[in-house]
């Protein structure tokens, strides 16, 4: 359940302050957020579940005399309606049962050198940043424009024909 409530206030639980959540916001959760075991069974049981989850990873980055604390708040902040990035509600504090994913949205690939091999090996790292759940950003400026010559072919190639 989100709480509204007046930026003054401290008052969290007054039931006239609460909004319920939409069923398509829980059913969301359910499917990209929620943290499920590798066999499938629930790690979050519920919303406060991956609240705590999130928070308590996001906290570990602190010294240990204040993870207590901004756990704390973090939690605060989550149940007042504070959205993380994506991978980050559904990864942080996941590492046991995701092994291989990140908490990185958006990455931005290397400089793609105009040939066949650094465009076949940029795919490649693609393929292995999307399987971590993460989304990746292309610069194409360094490729040559539709039209130029190409060694070996008797096509021109355009870069919306390599996408």
């Amino acid at each position: 359940m989100l709480k509204a409530v007046p930026s003054d206030s401290n008052e969290l639980e007054s039931e006239e302050n609460q909004i319920p959540f939409q069923s398509v916001s829980m059913d969301i959760w359910d499917k990209k957020y929620r943290l499920k075991s590798k066999q499938g069974t629930f790690v979050d049981n519920n919303i406060q579940d991956t609240y705590n989850r999130v928070a308590k990873a996001l906290a570990e980055v602190e010294i240990p005399e204040k993870r207590d604390l901004w756990h704390e708040r973090f939690v605060w902040a989550l149940q007042r309606g504070a959205i993380p990035a994506g991978r980050i509600t559904s990864n942080a504090g996941a590492l046991e049962h995701k092994p291989a994913t990140s908490t990185i949205n958006c990455t931005v690939s290397g400089i793609i050198e105009d040939s066949m091999t650094d465009i076949l090996d940029k795919v490649k790292e693609a393929g292995l940043t999307l399987k971590a759940g993460c989304g990746i950003g292309y610069e194409y400026s360094t490729l040559r424009p539709k039209g130029a010559f190409v060694a070996g072919a008797f096509v021109d190639v355009a870069i919306v024909s390599l996408l």
